[in-house]
């Protein structure tokens, strides 16, 4: 009696919502959608195959340790072309800190292509809390009047909170020169800002990204000294994903070798990876040569997060063998591939023709594979039409004879879009 009355209820809820803001857990765990990211080092680092829409992300760390040169290039593969592996999104960077290098910027964005700069814009001049009002008052109203809700993926950068003006403080210094102690507009704003910002985006692909300032604070009584970032802790709660980025140079001199740790990762345990960032001397890309802009180096932060895993159960080369020289060419028998460059390693990771290696690697190093954004406008029509709660129409049913599973080799079928049946069998036999 109690189990049917319950049934009835929930079913007359599901019903009476025809927007999809209740769901099960099974649903809300089926409706996971991102902006693909790229490479699977950056996969490795956010826990997930793509930049979870309406997340917030926090990028801190010391001076000199890459927080914009990485941000410049999160927003370049948003904003590139399709033709260049981007996802041909917008891209807007509120310049808050008076600091910015347009060489460093058009070099990083110059391995995206020339469409990148039509879609990539700077903001500047503003305080911070000139920046969420921009935010709000322009870039939303004018997405939803132009692109309407979901039709194309944004991403907004703010570099950075810390080293942002702040307009009641500025108007102090105006009027008397000096500011005390107790200003903290900026913890103020931030906190309304995070907190209601999901509400304000509503169904826009969109993604936050903010560069912070790392500072140690006062050591405690046990343990290391503690790092803090400036404009308040509500932003330590809100973000779904927080790095900290730390670096040494290169002993050749011309770049750095970054390390990205998560300090809070909501959706897996937490991640470490390296990735060296090369300066070129000359500039932006010339398109008369060979030669790449400013750069990281991502492929084989990826071949290196396989060949030398930083944690896992079992043996991962029994899944993929890779294994990377000092000169950064790299090995993997499990695809044929003798002394190659890394790109073309991470090139055949990601061919459909090895999509079961691929998933058993996200299953063994905890990599969520989320909906892209054509999943993404179907969902938000089902929303908006009132058919999210419908059933699916049932598939054939099918029996299958169950196969033992190889020794440390996770083995599930590979996604539908990956592979096909031809393929599965060729894997198979």
């Amino acid at each position: 009696m109690a189990v049917s009355a319950i049934h009835a209820m929930i079913e007359g809820l599901r019903k009476a919502d025809s927007t999809g803001i209740m769901t099960s857990v099974k649903e809300l765990k089926e409706n996971q959608f991102g902006l693909p990211l790229q490479h699977y080092a950056q996969q490795y680092l956010f826990g997930s195959t793509g930049l979870r829409i309406k997340v917030f992300n926090s990028i801190s760390g010391m001076p000199q340790s890459c927080k914009s040169p990485l941000l410049f290039d999160l927003m370049g593969h948003v904003c590139a072309s399709e033709e260049k592996g981007g996802l041909g999104g917008l891209g807007f960077l509120y310049e808050l800190e008076d600091k910015i290098s347009p060489t460093l910027l058009a070099g990083v964005l110059a391995n995206f292509g020339e469409d990148v700069y039509e879609r990539f814009q700077v903001i500047k001049d503003l305080p911070l809390d000139g920046a969420f009002r921009h935010i709000c008052k322009q870039i939303i109203p004018a997405y939803r009047k132009n692109l309407g809700s979901c039709e194309m993926p944004i991403i907004l950068g703010l570099d950075s909170i810390g080293g942002a003006a702040a307009s009641d403080t500025v108007e102090k210094l105006e009027k008397e020169g000096v500011v005390g102690k107790g200003f903290h507009e900026k913890a103020h704003w931030m906190k309304y800002f995070c907190e209601n910002a999901g509400v304000l985006i509503g169904d826009i692909p969109m993604v936050v990204v903010c560069i912070n300032q790392e500072k140690e604070a006062a050591a405690a009584a046990y343990g290391p000294p503690q790092k803090t970032i400036t404009g308040g802790k509500s932003q330590v709660f809100k973000d779904g994903v927080m790095i900290s980025a730390s670096y040494k140079s290169l002993a050749s001199g011309d770049g750095k070798l970054i390390t990205l740790r998560t300090t809070k990762l909501s959706f897996a345990d937490a991640r470490k990876i390296e990735v060296a960032f090369r300066w070129n001397k000359y500039g932006a890309t010339d398109p008369d040569t060979d030669a790449y802009g400013h750069h990281f180096e991502w492929a084989l932060a990826s071949a290196k997060c396989l060949a030398d895993p930083e944690k896992g159960v079992g043996e991962i080369r029994d899944i993929c063998d890779v294994k990377v020289a000092d000169s950064g060419l790299v090995t993997c028998p499990t695809f044929n591939l003798r002394s190659v460059p890394a790109e073309e390693f991470e090139a055949a990771l990601f061919d459909r023709s090895n999509s079961k290696t691929l998933n058993a690697l996200y299953q063994y190093q905890k990599i969520e594979r989320i909906k892209d954004l054509s999943a993404y406008k179907e969902y938000v029509k089902s929303r908006k039409n009132g058919t999210f709660h419908e059933p699916p129409p049932p598939a054939e049913a099918t029996v299958t004879s169950k196969k033992p599973r190889k020794k440390l080799i996770p083995v599930f079928p590979p996604d539908p879009v990956d592979a096909s049946p031809e393929q599965e069998e060729q894997s198979e036999a």
